[in-house]
């Protein structure tokens, strides 16, 4: 199959010149272009040290996850033939508890998991990459932070720590059909009054203008949710001026804090490795009243969603709706918010349908019937205007993957670490993904390992998506969906008075108060889950105790 250079420079051209001072890797214009003997360290005279003993990846098990892992373990076992590398993912519907489990044990077999599922189990448990970072990988003959986009990596820079690698990059987008456009004369917004006009246009052409789920699943963790907290982003990016690590406080830094200034023109102007951010005095603020849940931006905000939702998402039905894509699958809807993962999984889709073979939905329980063929677009998140907004709509832009490792040894610890080295290189990511997409792995966006190749026809796919910035990444959403730390109670409270703004049952200034009363009621439960307590928000400057 022709395959070709999906190059990094997509994302990092977006971007540019944000990378350049705020971290210890070279800049993204000097990623070197490796060839294939560059990436196995051979012309590097870099030599890889041989290990014995066994790696044991329990990553979640997924469509083409299991073909990945075996393909990179098979290469790697090639160039380390004493180590035995073990592949036994774990169902993804109860992994929570099960690596909550493992961690607990005493002498866990388990190596590599994706440990952002651990919570706190795995506090000092793990292995910290950042005793690695600066090594020089042998499967590059560069430090091994120079292989990927490090500074996209999640750390915590005031304790040191890097516990997981996440080497896929996943964006939340906008997708419509291109053939109801046309057929409607709509076109594509840049502002949320432009998307209420393009939704008219749709409705009057006799189609559905967006499918989306509409019950409490989406409003916690699907696409409403995600759009609670993008538009709500958009509100409080100022408040960043409120909580973020001052002088004196335990995780400033004065060689990043020092220096950092707030530019809300750029959208990556906050991003963890410019600035700290401290939570006792985001908790304070909230507390004091200075961060405000019933502010006017709130009020912009949901004033809006009620233009849209749920008239233009299915009237009486889009709270009964669970399951976004048939419609939109079967041109009854023209427009669906989802990850990047659907550009490859409407691709595999469409190719099923070529070849006769039946479509399923997300669960993989119910065939999707009356799919119709059309081509896909897509586009980044309209941004409100009005009272209280403070800057452009950026969106859900993280990194994933969050492969950590269980600490042991440290010759054992250093062969696991030589593994993710193999695994993070342009060579072994390759032949990572290729396994993985023969056996029906969906990628969720462009790679993040610098010159990895894969199929020109998937990374084609990728080719026209931009990065605006991502709103995920301090607290600037904290209160977006309820009392901040998903506390359940106050989620479903949230779902229940969100319902009943939209369908008009009370107003917005009811709303608001409803909001504001809803984190008060519950934010001793949110500080606990943040391990802050009340006595810890009189001395926002020291580490919180929850004591």
């Amino acid at each position: 199959m022709k395959k070709r250079v999906l190059s990094m420079a997509l994302c990092l051209a977006m971007i540019a010149g944000v990378f350049t001072a705020c971290g210890p890797t070279e800049s993204a214009s000097s990623a070197s272009n490796a060839s294939g003997s560059e990436q196995s360290g051979q012309s590097s005279g870099t030599e890889a040290k041989q290990y014995e003993g066994t790696i044991t990846i329990n990553t979640q098990a997924g469509p083409g996850a299991e073909a990945a892992w075996q393909a990179v373990a098979d290469a790697y076992m090639e160039k380390q033939p004493n180590v035995d590398v073990v592949v036994d993912l774990k169902p993804s519907d109860s992994y929570g508890e099960w690596i909550q489990n493992m961690f607990g044990t005493d002498n866990p077999t388990s190596d590599i998991v994706n440990i952002n599922m651990a919570g706190s189990a795995a506090n000092d448990k793990a292995i910290n990459y950042m005793e690695y970072a600066e090594q020089i990988s042998p499967y590059s003959g560069k430090k091994w932070t120079d292989q990927f986009n490090y500074e996209m990596q999640t750390r915590d820079l005031a304790k040191g720590e890097w516990t997981n690698i996440s080497l896929d990059s996943v964006q939340v987008l906008w997708f419509y059909n291109k053939d109801i456009f046309e057929e409607a004369g709509a076109e594509v917004p840049t502002t949320w009054d432009e998307f209420v006009e393009t939704c008219e246009k749709l409705q009057e052409h006799g189609v559905q203008p967006i499918t989306m789920a509409g019950d409490f699943n989406s409003f916690w963790s699907g696409a409403m949710g995600w759009l609670a907290q993008i538009y709500t982003d958009q509100t409080t990016r100022s408040m960043i001026n409120v909580y973020r690590a001052q002088e004196g406080d335990y995780d400033y830094d004065p060689d990043v804090d020092g220096v950092w200034e707030y530019n809300v023109d750029d959208p990556f102007n906050d991003d963890a490795w410019k600035v700290n951010q401290n939570p006792v005095r985001a908790f304070k603020a909230i507390a004091d009243g200075d961060y405000k849940p019933d502010s006017e931006g709130m009020k912009t905000v949901w004033t809006n969603f009620a233009k849209i939702f749920p008239k233009y998402a299915g009237g009486d039905a889009f709270f009964g709706t669970t399951d976004a894509a048939p419609l939109f699958y079967q041109s009854k809807a023209a427009i669906m918010v989802d990850t990047g993962a659907r550009l490859v999984n409407f691709k595999l889709d469409m190719d099923k349908l070529s070849s006769g073979e039946q479509i399923m939905t997300g669960n993989g329980e119910e065939e999707i019937t009356g799919v119709k063929q059309f081509e896909l677009g897509h586009f980044n998140m309209p941004s409100m205007e009005g009272e209280g907004i403070e800057a452009p709509a950026r969106t859900l832009e993280v990194a994933t993957g969050f492969f950590g490792a269980v600490k042991k040894d440290k010759e054992h610890d250093a062969m696991v670490v030589d593994f993710l080295m193999y695994f993070s290189s342009a060579e072994g990511q390759g032949i990572y993904l290729n396994g993985g997409l023969e056996g029906g792995m969906a990628l969720n966006g462009p790679s993040l390992v610098y010159d990895v190749e894969i199929p020109g026809e998937y990374a084609d796919l990728f080719d026209g998506l931009t990065f605006i910035g991502n709103c995920q990444k301090g607290y600037g959403q904290m209160m977006a969906r309820g009392a901040p730390g998903d506390v359940q109670n106050s989620l479903r409270d949230w779902y229940d008075y969100s319902q009943q703004f939209l369908t008009g049952k009370i107003s917005i200034d009811e709303w608001a108060s409803k909001h504001k009363e809803n984190i008060m009621k519950y934010l001793d439960d949110s500080l606990a889950a943040a391990t802050i307590s009340r006595a810890d928000l009189e001395n926002p400057q020291n580490e919180p105790t929850g004591k």
